[in-house]
């Protein structure tokens, strides 16, 4: 589904009413805390946009979550840099005010998991802002969150982990780097 609202187009992709139906029916708190958690997230980015007056072009609302996009090419790559950075700087701020709690403990692990150095997430977009210049620090970055995913997922197996999810993300995190060289 897809609305217009001003310049910003907001699209429901069919798997986040089927999330949404999904985390009602479980019924568990946690599953609502974590939607407030991202919604406070985007919020943070939907500041930083409005603050550097880029606007929002695209809201985009899925099953892994929710996405914003702004129109990159009117900003400078700081103002650029601090979009990305602001999401994650809300989650850690709000762990510092929850400390403690269930909820702090979500915006603690939402704030550094999108700090990871992944292009599709907040941190390795940021950081390619600050690397554009430098083609061959790009490729490094490239190849380290490669082997970062494969150790990542190396180490959720060597401890055991049986959530499956995790290793999706890490292979979906990996496969993001290889096939954007």
């Amino acid at each position: 589904m897809e609305l217009k609202c001003g310049n910003c187009r907001i699209v429901v992709d069919f798997g986040f009413p089927a999330m949404a139906a999904v985390m009602l029916l479980w019924g568990q708190e946690m599953l609502r805390q974590m939607f407030w958690v991202c919604v406070l997230h985007e919020l943070g980015h939907a500041l930083a946009m409005r603050l550097t007056h880029a606007g929002i072009r695209e809201i985009r609302l899925y099953a892994a979550g929710m996405q914003m996009r702004t129109n990159t090419v009117l900003l400078s790559s700081q103002a650029l840099t601090a979009v990305y950075l602001s999401g994650p700087a809300v989650n850690l701020c709000m762990a510092a005010l929850l400390h403690g709690t269930e909820t702090g403990l979500l915006h603690l692990c939402m704030g550094v998991f999108n700090l990871l150095p992944f292009r599709v997430l907040d941190g390795g977009a940021a950081l390619r802002c600050v690397l554009e210049q430098s083609p061959k620090l790009l490729r490094m970055l490239n190849c380290f969150c490669i082997l970062l995913a494969a150790g990542l997922a190396g180490a959720a197996l060597a401890v055991g982990l049986r959530n499956p999810a995790v290793y999706c993300m890490a292979v979906y995190l990996a496969v993001c780097e290889i096939c954007a060289e």
